[in-house]
Formats: structure tokens, C-alpha cells, sequence
């Protein structure tokens, strides 16, 4: 999905992100895969995510609790999981193997890391999207900074006028910076957001302002 495929970061950063997303096909599969989509999360549970969500009718964890999700997670949702763990992701990845639920499963990530996880537990990869940049007036885009974070929200939700906000408030100490990325997350509501990578970045920023 390209909306999980333009977060940018150093290599480092980028090493703590990891985005699996889930869905139906509309005319061939949508119909009864609510409980699929319920199993997934279920799934995703066990390996500890630091981020779920599905947009069509709850949101991210920043905003509802798990059971409050999967309850509400029916036929058609797109539903989401952030891994900051190269070996949680792994173990989710070999039980939707294991679970083989017949929906399309995409993994946004460093390319060569997301293709060592696949490989672990015997996953060919058959599509790769890879992201090009940004073209045209890049003047009038957030700081580069900024963009570390906003791009995290793959709808582009949060602006970066709100990240310095919030990094002002760090600085000062009116916040913390969990607090912050808990925050900015509740506005990504499909779940693309990680919040763990996000107080770090906000840190950064923070100490630096």
C-alpha cells in the first residue's frame, strides 16, 4: 500500500519501523472476512505491536483499547500493525503463515530487512514498491525533521506546524515526549503511526531545539 511507503529517516531510524498491512479484495473476498480481519489482530497481539488500527469504524490504540477494535472490526476494513522489533515482526509474520487467512498482507519496511523477515520463516516476496522522493515546490514541505514524523501518517494527518508545537512543549517541559507521539498518533487513525519511533524523534528534536 503506498501510503505506508513514503516515512523517511535515517537507516537507523528506519530500522524500528515496520508497517503489516491487511485487507480484502472488493467483489472476491470482502464478503465474511470480518472475523479474518478479527484474527489477525488476535494474532498480532501475541507478538506485541506498538501500534494497531483500522479506520472505518474505531481507530488506532492511541484512541481505543485492543478488545474495542477487534470487536468492531467487520467485512472490508483495512486493518494495520506496527512492529518496532525486527523479531516480533518475524513471529507474526510465520502465524499468518501458519494461520493462512486468504487476505493480502503488505509489509512496509527497509527493503532489505522486510526481505530477511520474509525469508526467516520461508515467505517469497512477489511485489516491491519502492519509493521515489517528493517532486515539485519541496520549498513549501515541513522541515526535513518534521517530516520524519509526519510521514508516519501515510493520509497526512499531522502537520508539521503541529510537531514543532509539540517540540516547543517538550523543550519547555510541559510534556514528555511519549506524551507528544501519543498525541500526534490518536490523529493517524488508521494505525500507520509508531509511537515508539515517534517519542524518539520528538526527543531528538527537543534536545536539539
Amino acid at each position: 500500500m503506498s501510503h505506508t511507503l513514503h516515512r523517511e529517516g535515517s537507516v537507523e531510524s528506519l530500522k524500528g519501523d515496520y508497517v503489516v498491512l491487511c485487507m480484502s479484495s472488493q467483489g472476491l473476498n470482502k464478503e465474511g472476512s470480518g472475523p479474518k480481519f478479527q484474527r489477525y489482530f488476535e494474532l498480532a497481539r501475541q507478538f506485541h505491536p506498538v501500534n494497531i488500527g483500522e479506520n472505518k469504524n474505531t481507530g488506532s490504540l492511541a484512541a481505543f483499547d485492543y478488545d474495542t477494535i477487534i470487536e468492531k472490526t467487520n467485512d472490508g476494513c483495512v486493518c494495520l500493525a506496527v512492529f518496532d522489533d525486527p523479531k516480533n515482526l518475524i513471529g507474526f509474520l510465520g502465524a499468518l503463515k501458519k494461520e493462512d487467512l486468504g487476505l493480502s498482507v503488505v509489509v512496509s519496511g527497509l527493503m532489505d530487512q522486510v526481505k530477511e523477515c520474509c525469508d526467516q520463516v520461508g515467505l517469497k516476496v512477489h511485489t516491491v514498491n519502492l519509493s521515489l522522493g517528493t517532486f515539485g515546490k519541496t520549498e513549501k514541505m515541513a522541515g526535513e525533521k518534521e517530516r520524519e514524523i509526519t510521514t508516519m501518517c501515510g493520509h497526512g494527518m499531522i502537520t508539521g506546524d503541529l510537531v514543532l508545537y509539540h517540540v516547543e512543549r517538550i523543550h519547555k517541559g510541559l510534556e514528555t515526549a511519549e506524551h507528544a507521539s501519543q498525541e500526534i498518533c490518536k490523529l493517524c487513525i488508521c494505525g500507520a503511526f509508531n509511537p515508539v519511533r515517534g517519542a524518539k524523534l520528538f526527543q531528538a528534536m527537543a534536545d536539539n531545539a
